[in-house]
C-alpha cells in the first residue's frame, strides 16, 4: 500500500515537472517569434543574455572607418557576418575555446591572434588540430615591443613546449618606428576605453573619390588599405637598414635569450590583404589603386616613411611585394626561430578564388584563420619535435 501511494506521488512529481517543462518551452517559443516578428535576427538572442558577444557587421570593417571616402555605399551595412562571443580572462586577452589549466603553447601578436571578429582565432584551430592547448596572448595594435613585454610578463610563466609569434606585414613594421609610452597598458585597460561602434553608413556619393570595391577573378569585390599597398612598394634594402628592422631584431632576441632552451620557437609572417590578392585584381583595376600610391624610404632618423612615388607600376609593386615577408623571417631564422611564411599558401588560396579576409576590413575572416590555424599546427608538428 505504501509503495502505490509512493507511485502516485512520483507520478505527480514527473507531470508537475513535464508540464513546467512544456510551460518553459511554450515561453521561450512565444519570446522567440516575438523576437523574430519584430525583425530580430534569431543569432543575437544569445547577446540579451552574454555580455561578452560580439556583433561584426558588414559595415564594422575598419577599412571603412579609415577611407570610407573612396567605397561606394554598402548595400546593406548592418548585415550580419559573425556573432560569437569574446570571454576574457582577468588581464584582458581572450580566453581559449577550451581553456586548460596549463598550456603547452603560447600564441603572441595583435589583431590577427586576438581574432576579436571570428568565433575562433587561428590559435584556437591550432589547438584543436595539434593538440596543444594553447594560450592566446593576442591584442589589437600590438606590435614586436609588445611581444617581447607580454611575454616576460604573461607567457614566459606558462613554461610552454612552443612559442608562436604571429608577425603582422601589413603595420608590425611600421610600429617598430615609432616612440612608445610606457609602461604599457593591459588589454583590460584599454578594453575599458572601448566605444562600442557602429555600422559605418555615412559613405560619400560622389563618384569622384570612389576606388572601392575592386574585383578579383571577374567579380569577386575586394578593398584594400591604401597605406598597406604602398608599404608593399618596399625595397628590401630599406628594411634592412632602418631603426624599425633593428627594434624587431632587438625584440625578438630578447623573447629568444630568455625562453627556455626547450622551447620551440615559431616566428609566422602574416600577409596583409594587399600582399595575398594584389596579383589576382582584374587588370582594369590596377591604375585607380595605384594612382597616388608611394613608398617606402629611410628618414634621417632612421625610421621608414612613406614619401610620394609618381613612378609607381603594377610590375614594381609585383617585383617588391614579398619583400617584408622574405626579410623578416630571415631575420627571425637567423636568431634560431622555425619560420613559416604564410603568404605562399594564402595565395595558393586566393589564386582560386577563395575569399579569406573580410571585403571591408584587413582581418581574416574565419576561413582565413582556420586555414592559418591549420598550417601553422601542420608547421609545428613537422618543426618542434618536443610537441
Amino acid at each position: 500500500m505504501i509503495s502505490g501511494v509512493r507511485l502516485i506521488k512520483n507520478r505527480d512529481i514527473i507531470s508537475k515537472i513535464i508540464l513546467s517543462l512544456v510551460g518553459t518551452l511554450f515561453g521561450l517559443a512565444l519570446a522567440i517569434a516575438g523576437f523574430t516578428s519584430l525583425g530580430g535576427d534569431l543569432r543575437l538572442l544569445p547577446t540579451l543574455i552574454y555580455n561578452d558577444f560580439v556583433v561584426f557587421r558588414e559595415g564594422n570593417g575598419d577599412i571603412l572607418f579609415w577611407q570610407s571616402e573612396y567605397i561606394a555605399p554598402l548595400v546593406n551595412p548592418d548585415e550580419i557576418l559573425s556573432v560569437h562571443r569574446l570571454p576574457l580572462d582577468e588581464n584582458g586577452f581572450r580566453l581559449p575555446a577550451n581553456p586548460s589549466a596549463s598550456y603547452s603553447a603560447v600564441a603572441l601578436g595583435d589583431s590577427f591572434t586576438e581574432g576579436a571578429n571570428v568565433a575562433l582565432p587561428w590559435s584556437d584551430i591550432f589547438a584543436e588540430t595539434s593538440g596543444l592547448a594553447t594560450r592566446n596572448l593576442g591584442f589589437r595594435g600590438y606590435g614586436s615591443r609588445h611581444y617581447a613585454w607580454v611575454w616576460q610578463e604573461f607567457g614566459f610563466q606558462e613554461n610552454p613546449d612552443v612559442l608562436i609569434i604571429g608577425f603582422f606585414g601589413g603595420n608590425d613594421v611600421f610600429t617598430a618606428g615609432l616612440e612608445l609610452e610606457t609602461p604599457y597598458p593591459t588589454p583590460l585597460e584599454e578594453r575599458a576605453q572601448d566605444i562600442p561602434p557602429s555600422p559605418v553608413t555615412g559613405q560619400t556619393e560622389s563618384d569622384a573619390e570612389i576606388i572601392y570595391p575592386i574585383y578579383i577573378n571577374g567579380d569577386t569585390p575586394i578593398t584594400f588599405l591604401s597605406t598597406y599597398i604602398s608599404w608593399m612598394n618596399t625595397d628590401a634594402d630599406q628594411l634592412l637598414g632602418s631603426v624599425n628592422y633593428a627594434t624587431i631584431e632587438n625584440s625578438l632576441s630578447e623573447i629568444q635569450q630568455s625562453a627556455d632552451s626547450d622551447t620551440c620557437l615559431v616566428f609566422v609572417y602574416f600577409p596583409s590583404k594587399a600582399e595575398v590578392y594584389f596579383p589576382y585584381l582584374n587588370a582594369s583595376d590596377y591604375p585607380a589603386i595605384l594612382e597616388g600610391q608611394k613608398q617606402v624610404l629611410i628618414n634621417s632618423d632612421g625610421t621608414l616613411h612613406i614619401v610620394e612615388d609618381f613612378d609607381i607600376s603594377v610590375e614594381r609593386v609585383l617585383n617588391r611585394y614579398q619583400n617584408t615577408g622574405i626579410v623578416f623571417t630571415e631575420l627571425a631564422n637567423s636568431l634560431g626561430y622555425q619560420t613559416l611564411n604564410l603568404q605562399p599558401i594564402f595565395e595558393e588560396h586566393a589564386s582560386n578564388g577563395e575569399m579569406l579576409y573580410y571585403i571591408y576590413d584587413t582581418h581574416w575572416n574565419q576561413a582565413g584563420q582556420t586555414l592559418a590555424g591549420e598550417t601553422i599546427a601542420e608547421f609545428v608538428l613537422d618543426n618542434c619535435a618536443s610537441s
